[in-house]
């Protein structure tokens, strides 16, 4: 395989699909969000990125991005709403290796149900028994508790520390806590 295949998927309480240009308003909100800016690295563009920017990366971006064969993005939607409480990606994949690294965030009004550690499982299922991944990597600032809750909650295990790994927005060093999934963790 050389690239995700496009799916969409469901899991206990969500329906993971594409992004969507109804869901601008909701990711421009999330993008001004202190808690993802404070540990969103320095390259991240998007952070406080304004509305039009939130409109093309969901019409025209989004389409471009499922397309790349590196990328497969998924829109959480509880079921019974059409409102976007999330987002999982996978990104960066070595089809060669059958890697690929995972990341995922959630808005305001979501957070606190295990949104993202559902969605998260959900896609890394997906990508390990079905899209022909071997390995899952989960990279996420040591100090971001939140964030590494939702590794441990969708099944990944961590792995190890790779010190003053990157540079937050506010320039500063944080350390990256590694965590990963691979097929046999799943049984496969």
């Amino acid at each position: 395989m050389s690239g995700f295949p496009i799916a969409d998927l469901r899991s206990e309480r969500l329906v993971l699909g594409p992004v969507e240009e109804r869901d601008a308003a909701e990711v421009h909100a999330v993008w001004q969000d202190e808690s993802l800016v404070r540990w969103s690295p320095l390259g991240y563009a998007f952070a406080r990125a304004d509305l039009p920017t939130a409109i093309e990366w969901c019409t025209t971006g989004a389409v471009a991005r499922r397309r790349d064969p590196s990328r497969a993005e998924f829109a959480l939607r509880p079921h019974g709403t059409d409102r976007m409480a999330g987002l999982v990606g996978l990104f960066d994949a070595d089809w060669d290796n059958r890697t690929a690294e995972i990341h995922y965030w959630t808005a305001a009004w979501a957070r606190g149900n295990g949104y993202a550690g559902e969605g998260a499982r959900a896609v890394a299922e997906w990508a390990l028994r079905d899209a022909g991944l071997e390995r899952i990597v989960l990279r996420a600032a040591a100090g971001n508790a939140p964030s590494r809750r939702v590794a441990e909650s969708a099944g990944f295990r961590l792995e190890g520390l790779l010190r003053s790994a990157a540079v937050l927005r506010d320039g500063g060093r944080t350390d990256h806590a590694v965590h990963g999934l691979i097929r046999a963790d799943l049984g496969l």
